[in-house]
């Protein structure tokens, strides 16, 4: 494909349908540097106008995400972060499931180990709940590939207890809980037991026993189960898992690839993430 070719595959991506563009996303494979600033380009209007994007019903943001985050591209972590930090609305239009179900995947493959920039968009109480929750999953990712960063990220977690990060009925809380329980809740045991009995987790999003059931693993067996649950969220195979949210405006769409079944040790924090497909700012 010659560069000029590129704006015409770009036009393609952005025309709404129902099928996925196979040949035009193999196409886009083979030319990686070359449609890369452009697949860039897309992502960053989205932050910059998503009312625009969402008025003109494109949707090349879904094939220039999904892209970006195959080829692990750095120059894409601020800009994922910026177009999931838009308004609930536009949020919901423009990406739907895309936000519990690849966001992790996306500031994981683009972080470049710069962990501050997810870390921001976790206490960005104007984000959000859902791709606050998706920013703690990408920070459990990287300590599933990278054992050294478990303590870095168990002692940001830690430190987010205070009761003001999030609204009280948020599901920020228990997926909190949830995330160091993935990454072994060890040291963290104290601060937990000490939420739960401020009343700071809500009842039903996951129970003391089941921390203490994590609690009971070893943090091998742990990381074990958490890489399990990585790998199955980040598949091999593109075509498969792009061609499934290329589709996903579809009211009957049947479900990716990717395992979605909780992960053991506890109730899978994804499972309260999915039953809404809206989102919501955490109230003031």
């Amino acid at each position: 494909m010659s560069t000029p070719d590129i704006p015409i595959l770009l036009a393609k991506f952005d025309e709404l349908g129902d099928t996925y563009l196979h040949e035009e996303v193999e196409q886009a494979l083979q030319v990686r540097e070359e449609i890369t600033p452009h697949l860039l380009q897309v992502i960053k209007d989205v932050g910059d106008n998503p009312l625009l994007y969402c008025l003109e019903m494109r949707n090349a943001h879904v094939y220039a995400a999904l892209l970006l985050s195959e080829f692990r591209e750095p120059a894409a972590h601020e800009l994922f972060i910026r177009a999931f930090s838009i308004p609930e609305e536009q949020l919901v239009d423009l990406w739907g499931d895309l936000t519990t179900e690849t966001l992790p995947t996306f500031l994981y493959r683009t972080c470049a180990d710069s962990l501050e920039p997810i870390k921001g968009l976790i206490l960005n109480r104007e984000a959000d709940q859902y791709v606050r929750c998706a920013a703690m999953e990408a920070l459990s990712y990287v300590v599933a590939f990278d054992f050294s960063k478990r303590d870095e990220v168990a002692r940001f977690f830690q430190g987010l207890f205070t009761g003001d990060e999030a609204a009280k009925d948020s599901y920020f809380w228990g997926n909190l809980v949830a995330t160091l329980c993935d990454i072994h809740p060890g040291d963290s045991m104290a601060i937990i037991r000490e939420a739960y009995a401020r009343k700071i987790v809500p009842e039903g999003f996951i129970a003391m026993e089941q921390v203490e059931q994590a609690n009971g693993r070893t943090p091998e067996e742990a990381m074990v189960s958490l890489k399990n649950w990585a790998n199955a969220r980040m598949p091999a195979d593109v075509h498969a898992y792009i061609s499934w949210f290329a589709e996903f405006q579809q009211e009957d769409k049947i479900a990716p690839p990717a395992a979605s079944a909780p992960k053991s040790g506890h109730k899978g924090k994804n499972t309260a993430q999915k039953t809404k497909k809206k989102g919501g700012k955490d109230k003031k």
